[in-house]
This record gives structure tokens, C-alpha cells and sequence, in this order.
């Protein structure tokens, strides 16, 4: 529901249904640990346990099964007089529109569980909710053989996205400790360079998580961008000391110099890469509004982190001990 602004048509109706009931699809196929069949009084009984199971956990709203349409079918007057097979074959019939054969398979040893999960009471992530359901399963004799709908695809998709953030940035900051050694050509202008742009990830991702800003497919990159942004003007920065120095001017000086004659140009490339990213601000998609607001604050940061924390870790007098 994060993709849709609140108090607006589509949101009030996703709450909504949500609330009564749940808004999120989820399929579940099971099956009898033991190998039998689901077609008996026995197997009846242990799907109905582990469809009231399935209802009481928090994160689950409505369930419809096997069982419920079992049950719907007792109710018919003399139904005692047919068995459960039976009654699945006469609910396999166009006549019902085949419903049975959307919940049980033709052998009879698997069952469908059609699960609506509620997103407002969810406070773990949706994989470890199928994990959870999984472990329910088991417990009442039965093993998820598969698992599918759009709320396990959101939460495989969430976890890519995750692992994919945590690789991305590992990686180019190692390709980055590479180019900060050829281009300071010092331990202590690399370290500076290497704290520095270590700063922006930090103060980025800390800031989404503090703010509770979702993360999805279209924002996740806004990281990448800012510290691609930074290591270009870093490297700038680094080029003009060691003009600097090449001219006479040592230490604290060479970065002082350094950041007068490259400021503007750091200040001004940022700000219109910045403007540019801006226009995502304007929209009225919820995920390139957050890419918009999170590149901009990047930019931000990365203007303070090379004008103020790199000079200062790589140029700044160390204290003499006396």
C-alpha cells in the first residue's frame, strides 16, 4: 500500500479491504506428511484444524479451502449419504463450475488453501510470514509443497532488492578503495577519501530507516547515484590538491587551495543534478516521489561530505603530542 498516497480514492479502498479481511493474495499447497489421501472423514477433520490455525495467526485475514467447501456441501439436506470423495467429484461438475478442482488435485493428495494476508498488523517480513505458515503447516501434519501469489512474490522481490542494495554498494565501494589509492597516491588521502564517501551510504540508508521511507525497485538506486555523484566530485577534489602540491603548497594548505579553486564546480554540479532529479518530486507515484526526495538529500550530503569531511581527515594538522 506504500505505493499509493493516503486519503486518495485507490488507498481508502486498499485499507478498506484490507481491514475486512486482507488485500494481499497468498496460495498455499499442501500436502499430508504422511503421503495419504484427502479424501477421508480423518483427513477432513486435521484440514479443518489447520484451516481455523491459519485464520487465528495475526497476519492472516480470510481463508477459503478444501474444507469450506466441504462444509458448504454438508449442508445440503442428506449429504451424510455421500462421501467426501463423492462429493468432490459432484463439485468437479460444470454445473458448479468445477470449484473443486480449483482446491484439491485430481489424485486427491494435495489441497489448495487460498489465504487473504492483512498488511496493516504486519511487523515481520512477508518471507518469514510464509515461513511462519510453513512451520503452522507441519505442525498440523501437513508440508507446503508449494507457495505462491502476489504476496510471496513481494516478499522474494523485497529480499532481492535487499541483497542487491548490500552487493551493489559492496562492490563499488571496493572498486572505489581502488581508484581512491591511484588517485591520492597517500595512505591518508585514500583513508579520507574512502570515510568520506563511506559517509554518504551511511547517512542515506540511516535516514531512510529512520524516517521508515520504503525502499522498492524504483528508490533503491538513488544510493548508487548519489555515491557515483560523490566519487566524481572527490576525485576532482583530489586532482586539485595535487596540483596544489605540485606548486609548493603542502598539508592543510594544498586542501585549502584545493577547495577554493573546486567548490564552485562541486556545488554547482550537484545542485543541477539535483534540480534534474527533482522533477520525480512532482510526481504522484509514491516510489519516484521517495527517488526524487532521497537523491536530493544524497546530494546534499555528498556536498557536505566533500567540501567539510574530506578536507578535514585529509589535510587537517594532526595534534603534536608536547
Amino acid at each position: 500500500m506504500a505505493y499509493f498516497k493516503p486519503n486518495r480514492e485507490l488507498r481508502d479502498g486498499l485499507e478498506f479491504v484490507d481491514r475486512t479481511g486482507g488485500s494481499n493474495p497468498l496460495t498455499l499447497v499442501v500436502s499430508a506428511t504422511s503421503g495419504s489421501r484427502l479424501n477421508t472423514d480423518e483427513a477432513y477433520q486435521r484440514m479443518w484444524r489447520l484451516h481455523g490455525a491459519l485464520e487465528n495467526e495475526k497476519d492472516v485475514g480470510t481463508v477459503i479451502s478444501l474444507p469450506t467447501l466441504l462444509a458448504e456441501g454438508d449442508r445440503t439436506p442428506f449429504s451424510f449419504l455421500i462421501s467426501y470423495e463423492k462429493m468432490m467429484e459432484i463439485m468437479e461438475q460444470p454445473k458448479y463450475a468445477r470449484v473443486a478442482k480449483s482446491f484439491v488435485s485430481k489424485d486427491r493428495t494435495d489441497a489448495v488453501f487460498t489465504l487473504r494476508m492483512i498488511e496493516a498488523r504486519r511487523t515481520k517480513y512477508r518471507v518469514d510470514v510464509v515461513n511462519d505458515l510453513r512451520a503452522l503447516c507441519r505442525k498440523y501434519g501437513f508440508k507446503a509443497d508449494l507457495v505462491g501469489g502476489i504476496y510471496y512474490l513481494q516478499g522474494r522481490l523485497a529480499k532481492l532488492v535487499a541483497e542487491s542494495l548490500v552487493t551493489g554498494l559492496f562492490w563499488l565501494n571496493l572498486l572505489f578503495v581502488v581508484i581512491a589509492l591511484v588517485v591520492a597516491r597517500s595512505v591518508r588521502g585514500a583513508v579520507a577519501m574512502i570515510a568520506s564517501l563511506t559517509l554518504v551510504p551511511l547517512s542515506m540508508l540511516g535516514g531512510i530507516g529512520w524516517f521508515h521511507v520504503p525502499v522498492d525497485v524504483i528508490s533503491a538506486p538513488a544510493t548508487n547515484v548519489c555515491i557515483g555523484i560523490a566519487i566524481d566530485s572527490m576525485i576532482h577534489l583530489m586532482f586539485g590538491v595535487r596540483r596544489a602540491q605540485r606548486d609548493g603548497k603542502k598539508g592543510w594548505n594544498a586542501w585549502v587551495f584545493a577547495r577554493e579553486e573546486q567548490w564552485r564546480g562541486i556545488v554547482y554540479s550537484d545542485v543541477i543534478i539535483a534540480a534534474g532529479f527533482a522533477i520525480f518530486v512532482l510526481s504522484d507515484f509514491p516510489p519516484t516521489q521517495r527517488f526524487g526526495l532521497v537523491v536530493l538529500a544524497g546530494c546534499i550530503i555528498d556536498i557536505l561530505a566533500n567540501l567539510f569531511v574530506l578536507p578535514l581527515l585529509g589535510g587537517a594538522p594532526l595534534k603534536k603530542r608536547v
